[in-house]
Order: C-alpha cells, then structure tokens, then sequence
C-alpha cells in the first residue's frame, strides 16, 4: 500500500516526508518546490516528492498518478485559520487533495489537526462529508522533537540566566507528544477498516504542565537559571526587547499553549496497542 502526503510546510509534514517510508509502504508527498524543499531541510527526505500545487492544479497536478494509494495523510498548515481567506484557503487545498485522491482510486483521507484550530474543525469535516469520502479528523497535542517550534523555544530559555515567564502560561496542561511517535501510530493503524469519520484526539502519555516540561529540559540539560513570574505584558515587553527568538515564532508558541489541554486516548487506545516514547527520551535523542 502507499500513501500520499499533504502539508509538508508543516512540522509534522516535514517529519513525514523523511521519516513515513518503510519497506512495506510508499509514501508520495506533495510539495511545491520538491527541490527546494529537500535543500532546505534539516534530515534526509525518503519519501518521493511530487512538484504539485493544489492551489493552482497545473499540469503537473493533472498528470499526478500513483500506483496502489491506499490513504490519503494531511497535515494542517502551520498558519493559522482564524480569518476567512486562510480558512478557504485550506479548504481549497482540501478539496483538491480530495479530488487526486479519488482520481487514483483512493476514497481515505486522514486529517491531523491543532488544537489552535479546532474551532474550524467543523468546516472540514463538513467538506468531506459533502464530498463523500471516508475520513478520519486527529486532533493532537503538541509535537516535540528537533526543530519542532517548542523545542526550539525551551532551548533557548536554557541560555538564559533570569527566565522571566507568563504563570498564566506556565500553568497550562497538556499532553506533549513525540513527533516521531504520531508517525509510528499512522504506519499502526490500519487505515482501510479503523476510526472511519470519527474525530481522535491524540496525546502523549505524559500529563505535564508547560513549567514542569520546562524543569524537564533544565534537569536534562543541567541548567540553573532563575525563573520569575511577570505579568503578561511585562513578559512581552522583555521577549521583544531580547529577539532571540523570531516574534511571529513567540507569538505562534503562546498562541498554541493558550488552546493546549490533556487529550484523551481512550477512543482508539481500546482497539489499537501502541507505546509512546517518554518524553526525556525525545528531548536527549531527537535532536
């Protein structure tokens, strides 16, 4: 069986694009500058990448034939959907992954989305009801693992000598999740009979708060620093001041903790056998 894979931009698409393939699956993945993609990643790509643009279906995206295609795995956009024209956008984007997908005989798609997005999460699930394909929705925690945005955000709050933090953030619960763990439960479900037009909700193992995750990578890393809680719009004023980070990249990583929660497993866990990786093993080894 292969796969095709959409939202490559994304961090998780990225991940996909280099670590989905085995020997028992081929995975397509399309992306608008294969070649540019693949000089600007951070680890080899074995997937094989298409240069097709669902937005503008080109020839290249008339001509797109695969052989066996059993699913289709879309990642959501790193941007976010809160307005209109990112909304239709990606709607448009998913009708067209569609539309190849039934064009090669293949009529499954699986959807990962955020919790920053979930408010529009009913839209797309109405689109592939209308357009009569079966579906699966995953709704996931918080992705770590190299180059994922909160590992890089954690890391640099271990140069830091004074970590000047939002309580309100630092409370916030959840469940992260290793990225190469959501790629290991794809190749684990069969697609073909599992969750058909269900909505999942995918977390790690492991409930923490964003201060506790943070001590995580003190302890592991051996760092020291002083934390100090500021108000919300002192703890702005001095990220901005600072930049070490990029600002659109701080604002996306408050943003995405402000909608985070534990999610729950129990849906799929009933029926399907799968261990997650602890999440000291991501921090040490995907690096």
């Amino acid at each position: 069986m292969s796969m095709l894979i959409s939202g490559l931009n994304s961090y998780l698409g990225r991940r996909a694009a280099s670590n989905l393939a085995s020997d028992d699956c081929q995975v397509y993945g399309l992306i608008r500058d294969a070649k540019l993609f693949e000089a600007t990643g951070f680890e080899p790509v074995t997937a094989t990448l298409l240069s097709v643009d669902l937005l503008r279906k080109e020839h290249a995206y008339t001509d797109c034939a695969m052989a066996n295609l059993g699913v289709g795995i879309c990642f959501a956009p790193s941007s976010n959907l809160d307005d209109q024209v990112s909304l239709q956008v990606e709607l448009t984007r998913l009708k067209n992954f569609i539309t190849l997908l039934k064009t090669n005989k293949c009529n499954r798609v699986v959807y990962f989305a955020r919790l920053v997005d979930q408010e529009y999460i009913r839209y797309i699930q109405q689109l592939f009801i209308d357009y009569q394909i079966d579906y699966t929705i995953v709704i996931a925690n918080i992705a770590l693992g190299k180059h994922s945005l909160a590992d890089r955000y954690f890391r640099q709050l271990l140069t830091e000598k004074y970590v000047w933090y939002d309580e309100a953030m630092a409370n916030v619960e959840f469940r992260p999740i290793a990225a190469l763990d959501v790629l290991r439960w794809i190749k684990t479900i069969d697609w073909q009979k599992d969750f058909i037009n269900q909505v999942l909700e995918l977390g790690g193992i492991q409930k923490m708060s964003v201060r506790e995750l943070f001590r995580m990578y003190k302890s592991i890393n051996k760092v020291n620093n002083v934390g100090v809680a500021v108000p919300h719009f002192i703890h702005t004023m001095l990220f901005q001041r600072k930049r070490k980070l990029q600002q659109e990249d701080h604002l996306e990583i408050k943003r995405m903790f402000r909608y985070e929660y534990p999610l729950d497993n129990t849906a799929w866990a009933k029926h399907v056998s799968f261990s997650f990786t602890p999440i000291e093993e991501v921090i040490l080894n995907d690096q």
